[in-house]
C-alpha cells in the first residue's frame, strides 16, 4: 500500500491544485510576511488617535476594522501572486501592470485629489488608490525584463536601459511632483537596481551625470526663483530643507511649520529605554499621520529600545532573505525580481524612519506596517512575487546537486505539460 507522502511525491507537479502550491515557496519569507501583518495589527491599532477614530467611524467604517480588512486583502493578494505559474511572472503580470499603471496615471492626472497637500490619490469610493505604491512594483518588473538572463554587463543593451529609465521617470513625474521623498526613492532605486541588473557602465555613468545635473538645476531653481514661479509643493520643500540645515536658537520651539517633526522628536524622547507601554502613547493625539508616516515614532514611544531596534531588524531580515533566495535561483529573471523587491522596500522603510526621527519631513509609509490600503496591497503583491519566484524554482534546485550538468533542462513545476516553455521565454 502506498503511503501518503509517496502518493504526494508521485503526483505530477502540473496536476497539483493552487492551494497545494501556496506555501511551497520560501517558508521563512512567509513567516516574515505574517510577522509584518501581526506587527501592523498591533501598532496601527495603538497609534490611531481617539479624534481620528471618532471622525472616521462617525462618517463611515471603523478605521481599525478598515485596516484589518486591508490586511486581509493584502494577504489574499500575496497568496494569489505566490501561486501563479512561472510564465505569469514574465508575461501576464508585467502586461497587466503596464495597462494598470497607464490607466492609473491618466486617472490621477484627470481626477486625482491631493491629501494633506502631498500625495495624490484616486478616490474610488470604497478605497482610495495611490498609484505611486504600484509604480514601485512596476519598476522592478520592467527592470528584470530589460536584464533578462544577463549575468554580466551587456553593452548592446545600453539603449534599452535608456528607454527603461526615460519611461519610468516619465510615468513617475506626476507622482514625484506631489511628493519629494517619492522622487528621491524612485531615482535612487532606479540607479541601485540598474547596477544590480548589470547595466552597461557607460550608461550608468551617464545616468549619474544627468541625475546630478538635474538635481543641481532643481536646487538652483528652488533657492533662487521667487515663490510665484514655483509650484506650491516646491516652496514647502524649500522651507523644510532650510529648517533641516539651519541652526536656530528656537529650534525646539513648536510652530505650524515644524509641528510634525517636533512631535515626532518628542514621541521618541518620551520613550526613554523601556517605552510607555502598548497603547499608552500621548503624542498620537497631537501628531498628524501618527498611524502612517510617523508610526515608527509612536512605536519607539510605546516600546522604547525594543521598538527602536525591532522594526529596522524586520527590514534587515527582509533584505537578507531576499539576497539569500536570489542567490539560490537558477533563473536570472526571477532572481532579479527578488533582488529588486529586497532593495526597494527596505530603502523605503529607511526613508520613513529618517522622517520619524525628525531629520526630514516628508511622507512615506512603513511597508506592510503603516496604515494605508494601497501600500499594503502593493507591498503584498511584491512579497507574493518573491515567494512565488522561490516556489517555481524549487524543483530545479532540489534536483540540481544530482545532475548539475543538465540543470537548465529540468522542468519547472508549473511547466510540466510544456517543459521548455519558461526556458524558451528566458531566451526572448
Amino acid at each position: 500500500m502506498t503511503s501518503m507522502p509517496e502518493q504526494q511525491m508521485s503526483q505530477p507537479l502540473g496536476e497539483r491544485h493552487w492551494y497545494q502550491r501556496v506555501f511551497d515557496g520560501n517558508g521563512l519569507m512567509w513567516v516574515l510576511y505574517f510577522a509584518f501583518i501581526i506587527v501592523s495589527l498591533v501598532t496601527v491599532s495603538s497609534a490611531i488617535s481617539s479624534d481620528f477614530y471618532k471622525s472616521l467611524s462617525a462618517g463611515g467604517m471603523n478605521p481599525i476594522m478598515k485596516h484589518w480588512i486591508m490586511l486581509v486583502i493584502g494577504g489574499t493578494t500575496a497568496v494569489v501572486m505566490s501561486s501563479l505559474p512561472a510564465r505569469y511572472y514574465r508575461v501576464h503580470v508585467p502586461l497587466l501592470m503596464t495597462i494598470g499603471m497607464v490607466v492609473m496615471i491618466i486617472a490621477l492626472i484627470l481626477f486625482g485629489r491631493a491629501t494633506n497637500g502631498a500625495e495624490r490619490w484616486i478616490n474610488l469610493g470604497f478605497i482610495t488608490l495611490q498609484p505611486s505604491e504600484f509604480m514601485r512594483v512596476y519598476m522592478v518588473l520592467c527592470g528584470a525584463l530589460i536584464a533578462k538572463n544577463d549575468l554580466v554587463e551587456n553593452p548592446k543593451k545600453e539603449k534599452a536601459y535608456y528607454v527603461y529609465w526615460i519611461v519610468m521617470l516619465l510615468l513617475s513625474t506626476p507622482l514625484i511632483l506631489s511628493n519629494l521623498s517619492t522622487g528621491i526613492i524612485f531615482v535612487a532605486f532606479l540607479f541601485l537596481y540598474s547596477w544590480v541588473l548589470k547595466a552597461p557602465k557607460r550608461a550608468m555613468r551617464r545616468f549619474a551625470l544627468v541625475g546630478a545635473g538635474v538635481i543641481a538645476l532643481f536646487a538652483i531653481a528652488l533657492f533662487t526663483f521667487p515663490d510665484s514661479l514655483l509650484p506650491s509643493r516646491a516652496t514647502t520643500w524649500r522651507n523644510r530643507i532650510e529648517r533641516a540645515v539651519s541652526e536656530r536658537e528656537d529650534r525646539f520651539q513648536i510652530t505650524d511649520e515644524n509641528r510634525q517633526e517636533q512631535m515626532g522628536r518628542i514621541a521618541i524622547a518620551r520613550s526613554q529605554l523601556i517605552g510607555k507601554g502598548p497603547g499608552n502613547s500621548k503624542i498620537r493625539d497631537t501628531l498628524a499621520m501618527a498611524y502612517s508616516d510617523y508610526l515608527y515614532a509612536i512605536i519607539i514611544e510605546e516600546y522604547g529600545l525594543i521598538g527602536l531596534l525591532f522594526i529596522p531588524g524586520l527590514y534587515v531580515i527582509w533584505m537578507l532573505l531576499a539576497y539569500r533566495e536570489a542567490r539560490k535561483q537558477t533563473n536570472v529573471y526571477r532572481s532579479n525580481l527578488i533582488k529588486g523587491f529586497g532593495i526597494l522596500y527596505p530603502l523605503q522603510a529607511l526613508v520613513n524612519m529618517i522622517v520619524a526621527s525628525g531629520v526630514i519631513t516628508t511622507g512615506q509609509t512603513l511597508p506592510l506596517i503603516s496604515y494605508g490600503g494601497s501600500s499594503i496591497i502593493a507591498t503584498s503583491m511584491a512579497f507574493g512575487i518573491m515567494i512565488g519566484a522561490s516556489r517555481v524554482d524549487k524543483p530545479k534546485r532540489v534536483e540540481a546537486p544530482v545532475e548539475e550538468a543538465v540543470v537548465e533542462d529540468l522542468p519547472l513545476e508549473d511547466d510540466a505539460v510544456e517543459p521548455n516553455e519558461d526556458e524558451q521565454l528566458d531566451t526572448l
